[in-house]
């Protein structure tokens, strides 16, 4: 399997007291995808979001074998961690499974989603989109609905995992 992972800009815009968002997606990026990238620029150009990176991914990542991306399955894990300490989840979509491969071996793999958000506040990560709480579903959708509209939203309701910063309000 060949390492999809790259950078679509080449800046890290993790600036102290700013919001930014990583968006991690699939290949190729079009459709759905395009739309949220579309409203990302937006965001930006209307001063709400400071700026944003995209990052390819693949669809699967092995978990086992020689394949292994360390640095990325160490970004998904830690991504898995925050939420968790927030009694969240990000499974689905991530998802892991046993794969077949030609030669009659198996071998684990971790399912990617096709779009995932994090945001970020002043470096620290204060959102993760898609996530649940076992009832309720945060969606990039709706993140991005509420930074248009200007709203705090926050997964778990507590004001001290509030995703968007009091401070981050459209203006006009």
């Amino acid at each position: 399997m060949s390492n999809e992972t790259e950078q679509m800009t080449d800046h890290d815009s993790r600036v102290t007291g700013s919001l930014t968002v990583d968006l991690w997606v699939r290949r190729p990026v079009c459709g759905p995808r395009t739309t949220v990238l579309d409203r990302l620029s937006a965001l930006r150009t209307a001063g709400v979001l400071d700026d944003f990176n995209v990052t390819t991914w693949p669809e699967e990542l092995p978990l086992t074998g020689d394949n292994r991306q360390e640095d990325l399955l160490d970004t998904i894990e830690g991504f898995e961690d925050w939420a968790a300490d927030r009694g969240l989840s990000l499974r689905p979509p991530f998802e892991t499974r046993t794969a077949s491969l030609l030669v009659g071996d198996s071998e684990d793999v971790l399912t990617t989603p096709m779009l995932l958000a994090a945001a970020y506040e002043g470096g620290d990560l204060v959102g993760i989109y898609p996530c649940t709480d076992g009832t309720d579903t945060w969606t990039i959708p709706e993140f991005l609905d509420a930074l248009e509209a200007g709203e705090e939203r926050s997964p778990t309701g507590a004001e001290t995992s509030a995703v968007l910063p009091a401070t981050k309000r459209p203006t006009g």
